[in-house]
């Protein structure tokens, strides 16, 4: 892999030629010693609202949430390992991992207090995580399409085999010069199938391939595929043994979406609320960011009323 995020990728004398993804916005911090892509908006002052991107997802799925809040808060968009233009991480992603990793990023973008969490579907459990693991640096949670767990079945075997076999497949794409192009196609169709418009209105000139066309994100994408259920039965595991902390929550989910689960989501905290996406499919950041931000105000108007309050900070014995 390239050590630097704005590398040419060396490809064989057949494979198409291809222009390397253009200077995207935003900052590169040097976490455990790789480049980690981020992008902030808004003033600095306030509670930090951090955004989680989906499965295989980067800062520019957020833009529509960007535009709807309108400058009204601090917003720090962070690309996971190898997602969008971070530098991919040696080992597979774990909830804990990514939890303690997360708050690293924090620390080196200056936003080492509590922050307001957003996690639109795979990243719901990342950002679960978090707010269990770390509750004295979490105020607030917003879950958008969190994956609920009774969806999901139990990890399957071999999960080092899973890995290998979705890296091989990955390094072969890119490899061939054919990852770059093969990324933003499955956002595309993505964004064809999961939102109501059935397209994105970012989607414009190099947008696409400087968030999605890196030549590492097709593998990074189809790893954390693999590992779904593996990052739902650890999810399991820390429910069990970590509380969700008493903070300002807000689920929303689309219209086509069992509403049970998501309530019970919602239930994880006293101060839990539970609203539907009217209009919208699984990309609500796409279809209706306007009701992300009504849920991100509300939890920022929650947490900023709040005086500070004991969390638990162990595992339950």
């Amino acid at each position: 892999m390239p050590s630097s995020p704005f590398a040419v990728v060396r490809t064989p004398r057949l494979a198409p030629p291809l222009r390397p993804p253009g200077r995207p916005p935003g900052r590169f911090l040097r976490v455990a010693g790789r480049a980690v892509h981020v992008v902030e908006d808004g003033p600095p002052g306030g509670i930090p609202v951090v955004l989680g991107a989906g499965l295989g997802g980067a800062w520019l799925g957020w833009e529509g949430l960007v535009r709807a809040l309108e400058g009204s808060c601090r917003l720090i968009r962070v690309d996971r390992p190898g997602l969008g233009r971070s530098e991919p991480a040696p080992e597979p992603p774990t909830l804990a991992g990514r939890a303690r990793w997360l708050a690293a990023v924090l620390d080196a973008a200056g936003a080492g207090g509590p922050v307001v969490l957003v996690g639109h579907s795979l990243a719901g459990l990342y950002t679960e995580a978090f707010a269990r693991l770390l509750p004295d640096r979490t105020a607030g949670v917003v879950l958008v399409e969190a994956a609920p767990e009774r969806e999901v079945a139990p990890p399957q075997r071999l999960r080092g085999a899973r890995v290998l076999a979705a890296r091989g497949v990955g390094e072969l794409f890119r490899r061939v010069g054919l990852s770059q192009l093969v990324a933003p196609a499955i956002r595309r169709q993505g964004v064809r199938t999961q939102s109501r418009t059935g397209r994105d209105p970012d989607d414009t000139g190099d947008a696409y391939r400087s968030a999605y066309g890196a030549g590492h994100c097709l593998t990074a994408a189809l790893v954390e595929r693999v590992l779904f259920r593996d990052l739902n039965a650890e999810l399991r595991s820390l429910r069990v043994g970590f509380r969700f902390p008493e903070v300002p929550l807000q689920v929303v989910s689309g219209p086509l979406s069992d509403p049970r689960p998501h309530r019970e989501l919602a239930a994880m905290s006293p101060l839990g609320q539970y609203r539907m996406a009217p209009g919208a499919r699984h990309l609500v950041p796409v279809d209706r960011p306007d009701v992300i931000a009504h849920a991100v105000r509300d939890v920022l108007d929650a947490a900023g009323r709040r005086a500070p309050a004991a969390v638990r900070t162990r595992p339950r014995t």
